[in-house]
């Protein structure tokens, strides 16, 4: 049932004092999942979650509905975590202040040729089950072990707040809607949007659409040319790993947008219609995914969606279209 959340969480972490307090626990993006940071690290603006860009560290929060607790919790004896991380101690069972269940795994995974020490952890509140991954370079000396485990321990769960106030505080404005329902937001940085009844689409029977900005600013955003905007755009459109991907059309707007039309398979065998429209601004981009099928077509109003959001905080951000 919660099979495209799940796959949204792989696409898309004894010595000091006793955990911290639950009311010292700040929860990023007005999301209900809160923790008190470790060290230095403050609140991302980018993402749900805490960075220390001094130390490339940083903790990311991905809520999921409470019900996902139990599918989630079965990646952490399989093969599908290894894909996170490389671990490097039997996973934990934890019982968080408030009687909250968890399961924490531990270990190492490298990345563009650095190593990261890892830690993964799923607790499951009343509401909202919540995905925490800490990464923290293996050189920095500035997060010993147990700094991050009170940081894990300490968090908990606060009632959700409106939509439409999560909405605003992601790192985009959504200028354009098309008529597509905003189900949820997604690790403060992205937002799921369909059309039809259902708020959990597990099957094609409805279309997704997925606006996500990319986590963090990165400066060589900027400077790239079209050849290594459209490469980006091609890799992020593989990255959703649906079977049989293949681009069907691409395509540099002269606004600088990339645009990319494609098929691939679904988990049950059906075949999907994907379309991308990645955006660029000066340090980052915004990317609207739209899946549907053949019939359901929602090409045109997907793109009234993609060439209208804009990133926040960024003098380059290109202007909305009129």
């Amino acid at each position: 049932m919660h099979r495209f959340l799940t796959f949204m969480a792989a696409c898309l972490f004894l010595g000091l004092p006793g955990p911290a307090l639950a009311s010292d626990a700040i929860f990023p993006a007005g999301g209900t999942v809160g923790l008190a940071p470790p060290g230095a690290m403050t609140r991302a603006d980018s993402f749900a979650g805490f960075q220390d860009s001094a130390e490339s560290a940083s903790i990311l929060i991905v809520e999921f509905p409470a019900e996902a607790y139990a599918e989630l919790a079965s990646m952490f004896g399989s093969e599908k975590l290894a894909a996170v991380v490389t671990i490097d101690a039997p996973v934990e069972s934890l019982k968080l202040a408030g009687d909250i269940d968890a399961l924490l795994a531990a270990g190492s995974q490298t990345q563009q040729g650095i190593e990261y020490r890892k830690w993964v952890m799923i607790a499951g509140g009343a509401e909202t089950t919540a995905m925490v991954t800490v990464q923290i370079p293996s050189t920095s000396k500035a997060y010993p072990d147990a700094q991050v485990l009170e940081a894990l321990q300490s968090l908990s769960f606060q009632p959700r707040g409106s939509l439409e106030d999560e909405i605003a505080g992601l790192p985009f404005t959504l200028v354009e809607r098309a008529d597509f329902r905003a189900i949820r937001t997604l690790a403060g940085s992205g937002l799921i949007m369909t059309d039809g009844p259902k708020d959990v689409v597990a099957d094609a029977s409805q279309p997704l659409v997925i606006v996500a900005s990319s986590l963090g600013s990165n400066p060589v955003i900027g400077t790239l040319d079209e050849d290594q905007r459209m490469q980006l755009a091609l890799n992020a459109m593989q990255g959703l790993n649906f079977k049989d991907f293949q681009a069907d059309a691409t395509d540099i707007e002269e606004d600088g947008d990339v645009v990319i039309t494609g098929t691939g398979t679904n988990p049950d065998g059906q075949k999907m219609m994907l379309r991308q429209i990645m955006r660029f601004a000066n340090s980052g981009h915004v990317r609207t995914v739209c899946i549907f099928t053949a019939e359901q077509d929602v090409s045109g109003r997907c793109d009234e969606v993609g060439q209208a959001v804009v990133l926040k905080g960024d003098s380059e951000s290109a202007a909305p279209e009129e």
